[in-house]
């Protein structure tokens, strides 16, 4: 019987203790451990807008270089579009009166206006995507900026 109430009572007395060192270690959060969390979660913050942004900046890169390919072809090919409907209106005027020459020179004509639309639109498309490049990188700069600023705070 004694034997019993003496492991009831350490048992009272080890469960007493560790729910008493539970408590303190729960009760007594510091300044500094706060600080050191805020300053991981505004780190961290920084870090996810940073990494979102360099995603943006590659994908608007991979997007110039697909664009100016393609304004290239369309250079390309309204300067021949050009070239044909000059060629078409000089054989209208060497032919006067020739219905065939002048639908071709007229159709000739019209593409060459479409192929050179389309050039221009792409410049435009390309100015804009040059605009954006530029963006993202101002705010790769002050996001890191920033990172900079708070590990200056933090490390003082």
């Amino acid at each position: 019987m004694k034997c019993l109430n003496i492991k009831l009572l350490l048992v009272s007395l080890t469960t007493m203790g560790l729910s008493m060192a539970a408590d303190a270690q729960t009760a007594a959060v510091s300044k500094d451990s706060i600080k050191v969390l805020q300053y991981n979660k505004d780190l961290a913050k920084l870090n996810v807008d940073l990494y979102e942004e360099k995603i943006k900046l590659a994908q608007n890169q991979n997007d110039l270089v697909d664009l100016k390919t393609d304004l290239q072809k369309a250079n390309e090919k309204a300067a021949l579009s050009a070239a044909d409907s000059k060629e078409a209106a000089a054989k209208m005027s060497a032919n006067v009166g020739d219905p065939g020459a002048a639908k071709k020179a007229k159709k000739d004509a019209d593409r060459a206006s479409s192929d050179n639309k389309q050039a221009v639109r792409l410049t435009s498309k390309v100015a804009d995507k040059e605009e954006s490049l530029a963006k993202s990188e101002k705010n790769i700069t002050e996001i890191q900026k920033k990172i900079d600023k708070l590990n200056t705070q933090y490390n003082k």
